[in-house]
């Protein structure tokens, strides 16, 4: 398996002798419409700001696994129902919204929100790029997004969602 992960990473860079620099894992965090309801979580939707908050003083397993790694972890606020500005914390802002609307109601996003977001997350890795880094894991924090996720795949897959819900 180590030779086909290092395959790709030689066919990536077109080079004989790959190289990693600048390493960074980028997690988007954001607030999901359907949290609010209580009826996909264990967790109130204002753990996804706690956990932001969390991951910006350094106190998360991922802030661990960075450290331990020699990983730069960035923090994405990509619709956080909580207002970050205020606080002197390193997340950047990449806020679409308030987090989303509830999806058993109505779209949970506009297309034009959904490119918004899509545009922003490009600009950071673009930027990322620029500054030197060529090796980017991403990760992802929101009550209630393995729901979102759920129906996201079923749409592309065409498969129900009982396809991938359940142990």
């Amino acid at each position: 398996r180590l030779e086909e992960i290092a395959l790709k990473i030689v066919l990536i860079q077109q080079t004989t002798k790959p190289a990693v620099h600048h390493p960074h894992i980028v997690v988007f965090a954001g607030d999901h419409g359907i949290a609010k309801t209580g009826l996909v979580n264990a967790y109130p939707q204002e753990v996804t700001a706690q956990m932001v908050l969390n991951f910006a003083h350094g106190g998360a397993a991922i802030n661990v696994f960075c450290r331990q790694n020699q990983l730069t972890l960035k923090v994405v606020d990509a619709g956080v129902n909580f207002d970050f500005t205020s606080s002197p914390i390193n997340v950047i802002d990449a806020k679409i919204g308030y987090g989303t609307k509830n999806y058993l109601t109505q779209s949970a996003m506009t297309i034009s929100e959904a490119e918004q977001a899509i545009a922003k997350g490009r600009s950071i890795v673009r930027q990322l790029a620029t500054d030197g880094c060529n090796c980017i894991g991403f990760g992802e924090m929101g009550i209630g997004n393995t729901s979102s996720a759920t129906l996201i795949t079923s749409a592309i897959t065409g498969l129900p969602v009982v396809e991938f819900t359940g142990r």
